[in-house]
């Protein structure tokens, strides 16, 4: 079969943006074959080149489907500017298909809250974020009412961070029962209502939960509703500084399903650690940074019980280089691992010196566990002692923001 190689003809498209001082000069060539080869959404190019008599096709040509493909690939910021080249380019941007994703940076009213739900919320919206101002002080009250308007708008909704909220007044009923991926940072909220009894059937798929800083509101005893959620693989309750081993304890069933555990700044002793090494098998990513735990946690965790680890956090806390040297040894495997402590033991461990263990080891304790969210760069030391940029992250702490 003859490969296809369409030439697409028209005009080449300048997008100027003298507010930050820079020119995007693109043609359409690039973006439209990438489309061709092999995806779906190029069929409909394939089928209107075979049809064509001629051996290229002028961009007007192109139908509309195509060019929200390619908006649906470009920011925002592009898309702005995409919008003023043409009408026809002004009227396919506000295709409410390319709406899929909205952050909200600055603090709503509940009218201009509702006003925005009533005027660009869809179905294809798949995820949204209210996230925390800069100089933000008080929370941002979200009533019942706004949350029952943004469900019955947005019945696809994915994802959904509602960070420095007040939610007395809701309840995880009130929001769509799609969710994945429900962030509650730093919000207020009265857990028995919210979650109620069995949050399994109000987010039956729910995969990521984050109710990182609202300490004053969550105890150890409200956790154990957590476990009726199966799909979870990503916990995170960092700074809930009242949940203690209790709560580790009280969702023991689900640990082993968990990848991502976050207890920085909680009140977890060696017992509650020693609960999480020995039943998160399938733990990917582990932060007990900013806890009393000590050396014994370490010292007597099962063999390989950890073996699909990948990043170790132990900032701030009583373990010592020579216990973390010693449980490294025993219970690593030869897949990479990034260790986060406030010591350097790269240059004397045997452990993190070896090419059959490739370790990166980062020391940097410059994070409170409750920062303000921001994105880090961050130094490691790898192996061989060389400083290499750490690919930024985003959060509270060390970990990725989920």
């Amino acid at each position: 079969m003859k490969k296809l190689s369409p030439s697409i003809s028209g005009p080449v498209i300048t997008l100027k943006n003298k507010k930050l001082g820079f020119e995007v000069l693109q043609t359409f060539d690039t973006l439209v074959v990438s489309l061709i080869m092999g995806e779906s959404s190029g069929q409909n190019l394939k089928e209107l080149i075979e049809h064509k008599s001629e051996s290229s096709i002028h961009i007007l040509h192109l139908p509309d489907v195509i060019f929200l493909e390619i908006f649906s690939r470009i920011n925002f910021t592009d898309l702005c500017m995409c919008s003023r080249v043409c009408r026809r380019w002004h009227f396919l941007a506000k295709d409410y298909t390319l709406k899929k994703k909205i952050t909200i940076k600055k603090p709503l009213r509940n009218d201009l809250f509702l006003s925005l739900i009533q005027h660009h919320f869809t179905h294809f919206l798949e995820e949204f974020k209210i996230l925390k101002a800069r100089g933000q002080e008080s929370h941002m009250s979200v009533s019942q009412n706004v949350l029952w308007k943004l469900t019955n708008k947005s019945i696809n909704l994915k994802k959904l961070t509602l960070m420095w909220c007040s939610l007395t007044s809701a309840s995880l009923k009130d929001l769509p029962s799609s969710l994945e991926h429900l962030s509650i940072r730093g919000s207020e909220i009265f857990p028995d209502v919210f979650f109620g009894s069995k949050p399994n059937l109000h987010a039956p798929n729910l995969v990521c939960l984050d109710i990182g800083g609202v300490s004053n509101f969550l105890t150890s005893q409200d956790l154990s509703v957590f476990s009726t959620l199966k799909s979870l693989k990503a916990l995170y309750l960092e700074g809930c500084f009242r949940v203690n081993n209790g709560g580790i304890e009280s969702i023991i069933d689900i640990l082993p399903q968990l990848e991502v555990l976050d207890v920085e700044g909680t009140d977890i002793s060696n017992e509650g650690a020693i609960l999480i090494l020995n039943y998160c098998c399938n733990i990917r990513d582990l932060f007990l940074g900013h806890t009393v735990v000590d050396d014994l946690a370490l010292s007597i965790v099962d063999m390989q019980s950890l073996s699909h680890l990948s990043s170790f956090c132990v900032r701030n806390t009583r373990i010592s280089s020579s216990a973390l040297h010693a449980f490294l040894i025993h219970h690593l495997t030869s897949h990479k691992l990034i260790v986060r402590a406030s010591f350097d033991c790269s240059g004397s461990c045997k452990c993190f010196n070896t090419a059959e263990i490739p370790i990166s080891f980062e020391i940097d304790n410059a994070f409170p566990f409750l920062a303000e969210d921001k994105r880090e760069k961050n130094v490691q030391k790898n192996m061989n002692g060389r400083n290499e940029n750490w690919e930024p992250v985003q959060g509270w702490g060390c970990r990725r923001y989920p």
